[in-house]
């Protein structure tokens, strides 16, 4: 169990992920595939899954979190431009800049030419 209630299925919110060091930043792409019949996209929404807001978020933190051992701390801005639906392969490009406390990340999430989100946000050193 991961500490999670018993009917909270945990969220696969990447499929890919490709990391380069660039110095002390990173630059992350992180890759999922929408699949509505995933538990957490039930009834979201009735008949067309769309992919929510929070789960782009999610993204980019389960990529930081494999990438630098950190988790958010501040979305400082995120914009959401286009509906992600089922089916639909988002790709999330983010720079990872290194700071004194953890990172500083500008994302950018896409369907193809389509940008589907802008996400600016801090990370923090997972204690853990």
């Amino acid at each position: 169990m991961t500490g999670l209630p018993d009917y909270a299925a945990p969220l696969r919110a990447v499929d890919l992920l490709d990391v380069r060091a660039c110095g002390d930043d990173l630059e992350l792409v992180a890759q999922i595939t929408v699949d509505g019949k995933e538990p957490n996209l039930r009834g979201h929404f009735p008949g067309q899954a769309v992919y929510p807001g929070i789960f782009v978020i999610e993204t980019l933190e389960q990529a930081m979190r494999e990438a630098a051992n950190a988790r958010l701390r501040t979305v400082r801005s995120v914009r959401f431009l286009a509906p992600v639906l089922d089916g639909d392969r988002m790709v999330l490009t983010a720079t990872a800049k290194r700071t004194e406390d953890g990172w500083d990340v500008t994302g950018t999430a896409a369907l193809g030419e389509t940008t589907t989100a802008k996400i600016r946000a801090t990370f923090e050193e997972d204690a853990e």
